[in-house]
């Protein structure tokens, strides 16, 4: 054999790209399995919240005291009477109160049985901004005290909402109107009682400007009529009928 014939045959025997792999192969040559030269990153910690990094104040929570009706809207222990047919929207006068103060008010410094007014819309001060809080006189279906008219029929068929505030001088916050706009829905799905139904103290005894002149009563009246609860007209008995004839 020739020398330039050994040289060629040395070459072929050792050369890797004819035999393969080595499983001797370290891990910088290109045949190495892949799990042998891949090398795993490990993953950064998460950053940790210092106490100066933390926020100060917690997250707003969406308000919800208005935008739903509670179960305390209902009467403790009865059904709804078929004696409401019309809702009486007020002003307390004052700056503060609640349902508990003016309950108090009313049987020390007038001497009354409880509170005159169906419920009471609070203004922030004594109680929530919007709460709603329904007083004795709903939860026994009872007439109420608080709009005094020939026949006393406003009492014995309105229902009365009072909104903490002097509405003479401010106007109600912005909770209270959507507190209102709800339980007045709410009222009027329950009881059947239609839009023009709804009215305030001073359209009815012109004596007082009770709920104020910065209390605007279309909107209201708009706002139920945009968003029906029911179909007032269809559900009121002819006992009823004759009761919203009489005015």
């Amino acid at each position: 054999m020739r020398r330039g014939e050994l040289l060629l045959v040395l070459v072929v025997v050792v050369c890797p790209s004819c035999v393969g792999p080595s499983r001797t192969s370290d891990s910088n040559t290109p045949f190495a399995p892949k799990h042998m030269y891949t090398k795993r990153v490990p993953r950064a910690p998460q950053p940790r919240l210092s106490h100066s990094t933390r926020p100060s104040q917690p997250l707003p929570r969406r308000d919800l005291t208005a935008r739903r009706p509670q179960r305390t809207w209902y009467p403790r222990g009865r059904r709804v009477s078929d004696r409401w047919t019309t809702i009486v929207i007020h002003h307390s006068g004052t700056d503060r109160g609640s349902a508990v103060s003016f309950d108090k008010n009313h049987r020390e410094e007038r001497g009354w049985e409880s509170l005159g007014y169906h419920f009471v819309i609070g203004n922030g001060t004594d109680t929530p901004n919007g709460k709603v809080e329904a007083g004795l006189r709903w939860h026994e279906q009872k007439h109420g005290a608080h709009c005094q008219s020939p026949g006393n029929y406003f009492n014995d068929h309105g229902i009365g909402i009072c909104l903490v505030g002097d509405f003479t001088k401010s106007r109600p916050t912005k909770k209270q109107l959507r507190a209102l706009d709800e339980l007045v829905r709410f009222l009027s799905k329950t009881c059947s009682i239609p839009p023009s139904r709804v009215t305030t103290h001073k359209h009815i005894n012109r004596t007082t400007k009770c709920p104020g002149q910065y209390f605007a009563l279309e909107p209201v009246r708009r706002h139920l009529a945009k968003n029906p609860a029911s179909r007032p007209t269809a559900l009121v008995s002819q006992r009823r009928t004759r009761q919203l004839g009489a005015r």
